[in-house]
C-alpha cells in the first residue's frame, strides 16, 4: 500500500462539474433539446467515483462495476445521441480525472504515477467498451422496430382502405411524422430479383439525395416486388423526379432500375392513390424499353389503362395487328409511322426504302387488317395496340 501522502482523494463534485462543463453543448446530442443536463450529473459522478475507487485500491474495475455503462449506452441510444458523442463524453471525464491526478503527483514516484495513469485509462476503456456494446445493441433493436413500424405504415397506406385512426396515430408518433400533407409516393422496381443489399444501398442513396427536398425522412416499405417510399415534399414534384433520375444515373449496378412517381396527395391517408399510381408507373417503366428510368404516372396513363384491362388489350392487339403476325416488316412500318409522326417521307428515310415502298406497305396493312393507317381513328387504335404489344406484353 502506498504511503498516505500519495493517496488520491479528490473532490468528486468538483471534478464532475468540470467534466460536465467540458461536454455540455460541445458534443452533438449533449444539449437541452435532447435531454436535461441534470440527468448527466449522476452518470459522470458515478464514473469519476469508480475511477477514484480503482485508484485507491490499486486494481482495475470488476465486471459488476461496469453495469452503469451498459445502462447509459442503452439510454443514450434511445435518446438519439450519436455514439461518437457518447465516446467523447467518456474521454472528457477520463481527461478531467487524469489532469487532476497529475496536478498533485509531482512528489510521487514515477512508477506510482504511471500505475495510476494506467488504472484510469483501463477503467475508462472498459467503461467505454461496455457502453458501446450496449449502445449498438439498443440502436439495432430500435432501428429494427422502427423499420417494422415504417413498413407496416407504408403497407397499410398502399393496401387501403384507410387504416384506423388509432393505428395511424401510433405509427406517426413512433416515426415522428406529420399526417397532414402534402404527401407523394414513388415506387422502386428492378428487372429480375435484385440483391437485398443492393436494394438497401439504393434506398440509402435516395434518402440522402432527397434530404433537402422533403420535410421528414422518407418512409420505405416493401409492397409486392417493389419498394414504396412516402415523402412530404418541400419542393416541386419535378425537382424530386430530377433528383431520383440523377441517383439512378449515378448508381453503379448491373441491374436495370426504374422509379414510378405518383401524384401529390393532400395528406398521408390520401397517399393511397399516389401509391397505386407509383406502382402502376413503375410496372410500365419496367415492362417497356423506355429511355427515362423515372416515370411519372401522368406520362403513362394510356399504358396503365391497357395494363388494367389485359384481356381487352390482348383483343385489341389481335384484332388490329393479328393479321400482320407473319409480316414483321409491316409491323416495322407501323412503328415507324408512330415514331415519325405519321410522315410517310420520314418513314422512308428511317427505314431506308423508297417512298413508294412505304405507300405499298400501308396499302398492304389495310388489306390484311381492314384498318387503314392513313385514317387517323384507325391509326390511333393500331398505335395503341402496338404500345401494348411492345410494352405491356414484354
Amino acid at each position: 500500500m502506498e504511503p498516505q501522502s500519495t493517496r488520491y482523494e479528490p473532490s468528486i463534485d468538483l471534478l464532475t462539474a468540470r467534466a460536465v462543463d467540458l461536454m455540455w453543448n460541445t458534443y452533438e446530442g449533449y444539449s437541452d433539446d435532447v435531454f436535461d443536463k441534470r440527468e448527466l450529473i449522476p452518470s459522470v459522478a458515478g464514473n469519476i467515483d469508480l475511477g477514484v475507487r480503482v485508484l485507491q485500491r490499486g486494481t482495475p474495475p470488476r465486471p459488476e462495476e461496469l453495469t452503469s455503462a451498459q445502462h447509459l449506452g442503452g439510454r443514450r441510444a434511445g435518446q438519439g445521441v450519436p455514439l461518437e458523442s457518447v465516446i467523447q463524453a467518456y474521454r472528457s471525464t477520463e481527461r478531467t480525472l487524469l489532469l487532476d491526478l497529475f496536478s498533485g503527483s509531482q512528489a510521487w514516484p514515477v512508477e506510482l504515477t504511471s500505475h495510476y495513469a494506467d488504472l484510469v485509462i483501463t477503467t475508462f476503456d472498459l467503461l467505454t467498451e461496455e457502453m458501446i456494446n450496449s449502445y449498438r445493441e439498443t440502436a439495432s433493436a430500435l432501428e429494427a422496430a422502427q423499420r417494422r413500424v415504417e413498413n407496416e405504415l407504408v403497407l397499410a397506406i398502399a393496401s387501403g382502405p384507410a387504416p384506423s385512426g388509432s393505428d395511424l396515430d401510433h405509427w406517426a408518433q413512433v416515426l415522428g411524422v406529420e399526417q397532414s400533407g402534402p404527401w407523394i409516393a414513388f415506387a422502386i422496381g428492378s428487372a429480375g430479383d435484385a440483391d437485398h443489399t443492393e436494394v438497401l444501398r439504393l434506398r440509402q442513396r435516395i434518402a440522402k439525395a432527397l434530404q433537402g427536398s422533403v420535410w421528414q425522412p422518407l418512409l420505405f416499405g416493401d409492397v409486392g416486388r417493389s419498394t414504396l417510399a412516402l415523402a412530404r415534399p418541400r419542393v416541386a414534384a419535378d425537382e424530386i423526379r430530377e433528383t431520383l433520375h440523377q441517383v439512378l444515373e449515378d448508381f453503379g449496378s448491373t441491374v436495370k432500375w426504374a422509379v414510378g412517381v405518383g401524384g401529390v396527395s393532400p395528406d398521408l391517408v390520401g397517399a393511397h392513390e399516389s401509391c397505386q399510381e407509383a406502382r402502376d408507373a413503375v410496372a410500365v417503366a419496367m415492362s417497356g424499353d423506355r429511355t427515362s428510368r423515372v416515370v411519372p404516372f401522368d406520362d403513362v396513363l394510356v399504358e396503365v389503362l391497357l395494363a388494367r384491362e389485359p384481356k381487352l388489350a390482348a383483343r385489341l392487339v389481335e384484332s388490329r395487328l393479328g393479321a400482320l403476325e407473319g409480316h414483321p416488316y409491316l409491323i416495322d412500318t407501323l412503328e415507324a409511322l408512330v415514331a415519325c409522326d405519321h410522315s410517310q417521307a420520314a418513314v422512308a428515310k428511317a427505314l431506308f426504302v423508297h417512298p413508294n415502298t412505304v405507300t405499298y406497305r400501308i396499302r398492304r396493312i389495310q388489306q390484311l387488317t381492314g384498318f387503314d393507317p392513313l385514317v387517323m381513328s384507325d391509326f390511333t387504335q393500331m398505335a395503341l395496340a402496338l404500345l401494348w404489344l411492345r410494352g405491356g406484353r414484354a
